[in-house]
């Protein structure tokens, strides 16, 4: 798989199931809990509310956030164009960020992304920076 260096064989024999999805589908809504993370196998996928945060292409993770502090999924997942999706269960995504270092940095630089995304679309929004903010995300 592209652009990865986690071990995405792994994660296919451990009966992650792999989803097909046409355009457009919701993968999941903002709010619903959290059993599994996902990763992009083939086409794409939109993170966000409304607003587009990010567009994932495959081989990335996605869905990892709720998973990592146990609350709701904070955003949606919407395939764009037809769109195949690994699942990897929380359980094994626990031993992934736990015994796999390249998933685990992954997964950090990911959610990193995520969270400047946010904040930039935040302050596009009001109008104003906010540098309490940046200290706190480490910007």
């Amino acid at each position: 798989m592209a652009l990865t260096t986690y071990d995405t064989d792994v994660i296919a024999a451990a009966r992650g199931r792999a989803t097909a999805l046409a355009d457009g589908a919701v993968i999941y809504a903002r709010g619903e809990p959290a059993d599994c993370a996902y990763i992009v196998t083939r086409g794409g996928v939109r993170i966000g509310n409304g607003v587009p945060i990010e567009v994932l292409r495959p081989g990335e993770v996605f869905g990892e956030m709720a998973l990592l502090d146990g609350g709701p999924r904070c955003e949606a997942a919407v395939a764009v164009g037809p769109t195949e999706v690994q699942v990897i269960e929380r359980a094994l995504f626990e031993v992934l960020i736990r015994d796999d270092p390249d998933f685990a940095i992954t997964v950090l630089r990911l959610t990193a992304r995520r969270l400047r995304a946010a904040m930039a679309e935040l302050d596009r929004a009001t109008g104003r920076t906010r540098p309490e903010l940046r200290v706190i995300a480490g910007g």
